[in-house]
């Protein structure tokens, strides 16, 4: 095999790699990459950047790399406008998930674990039954799956003061880049049947995220 048929060989091996884990969003690990490539590095580095290209151009897949890890999530570009590829399971994870970022956002993204949950339980939520609509088991839902999809950050409170372990939780990498915060306030505010502006606090926030401080407000 020449080199160049080498190439498309490996960028196509890799493009199956990617399209196989779009639907489950477990981040894919640079080693398991590499194994497929021989654990060739060279090769990887020249062929990372066409397999990006194509998915993106071809399938509408974007590909990122997880900040500070050698692990890659991908999604659809369609992922944060449209629930139309998604079955109804998914959807129903994917309210749950909506409704978690948006008390997050809320609380300035970073909430204790208990207190999450007491949330959910005053919206007749509770993760430790199932659920009518959600099912399944919700404990594991939040604190694993979302979790290992980078949707959620679940971490140990590292307060001195505490008698047993804590856990924090906070907006995901694949959040960050699946639902913009703006957006998020926005619709949240309209099912308040509020104006998102007058979250003041959040909606500067999220301003100064997006570079966008021109239309910051004043409390």
């Amino acid at each position: 095999m020449d080199s160049e048929n080498k190439l498309v060989h490996c960028r196509n091996a890799l493009i199956a790699l990617v399209i196989n884990n779009v639907e489950n969003k477990i981040p894919i690990k640079e080693e398991d990459m590499l194994e497929i490539l021989g654990k060739d590095k060279a090769l990887f580095k020249q062929c990372l950047p066409l397999v990006i290209e194509s998915l993106k151009k071809v399938y509408g897949i974007i590909v990122q790399k997880v900040p500070g890890t050698r692990k890659y999530i991908c999604y659809s570009e369609l992922t944060s406008s449209s629930t139309a590829e998604y079955d109804e399971e998914q959807c129903c994870h994917l309210t749950l998930l909506f409704v978690i970022l948006s008390y997050l956002l809320m609380k300035d993204c970073r909430v204790d674990e208990e207190q999450l949950f007491d949330f959910l339980k005053g919206l007749r939520i509770d993760v430790d039954e199932e659920h009518s609509y959600f099912q399944g088991n919700l404990k594991k839902l939040i604190g694993d799956t979302f979790v290992k999809q980078l949707y959620l950050k679940r971490e140990k409170s590292d307060t001195d003061t505490d008698l047993e372990t804590r856990y924090l939780y906070s907006w995901g990498y694949r959040a960050t880049v699946e639902f913009p915060a703006k957006a998020v306030l926005e619709h949240t505010a309209e099912i308040l049947g509020k104006e998102a502006r007058e979250f003041v606090a959040v909606y500067n926030k999220c301003c100064c995220d997006d570079n966008d401080e021109e239309t910051m407000v004043v409390g």
